[in-house]
């Protein structure tokens, strides 16, 4: 019986430990573009980069109507890498992060080397000053 008891605390611990990580924007820029496409941004995020605790910062609408901003995420040893920028077109649920170094050189598939350019075209086309 207190085992079980045991387990259940630490259930619900856990539990609330997950609770409070989740991406947020770190800089207030989410009142720029409104609370429907900043929960927008932040579910892609969360779904298609895989970080429960990215930091989001610079969210503006880009010329041409897609989402811009910066995105620190963790690598694989649980560090942030630092602020990349990244494009999101919220109605084609697409987000892509500025492509650099490795992935650049050696894209792991050509699914992932079209999404690359789709992402640059998109943040040259929305993101870019000029």
């Amino acid at each position: 019986m207190r085992s079980r008891g045991i387990t259940l605390a630490a259930l619900l611990i856990l539990g609330g430990a997950t609770a409070a990580r989740a991406q947020t924007v770190v800089d207030g820029s989410d009142a720029a573009v409104g609370p429907e496409a900043a929960r927008a941004v932040l579910s892609l995020i969360g779904t298609q980069l895989r970080d429960p605790e990215a930091r989001i910062a610079g969210l503006r609408i880009g010329r041409s109507g897609a989402l811009c901003g910066t995105v620190d995420v963790r690598n694989r040893m649980g560090v942030h890498t630092g602020p990349r920028g990244f494009v999101a077109d919220l109605p084609e649920k697409f987000i892509g992060r500025l492509p650099e170094g490795p992935e650049l050189r050696s894209p792991a598939s050509m699914a992932d080397f079209r999404a690359m350019e789709r992402a640059r075209a998109l943040y040259e086309a929305n993101c870019t000053a000029g």
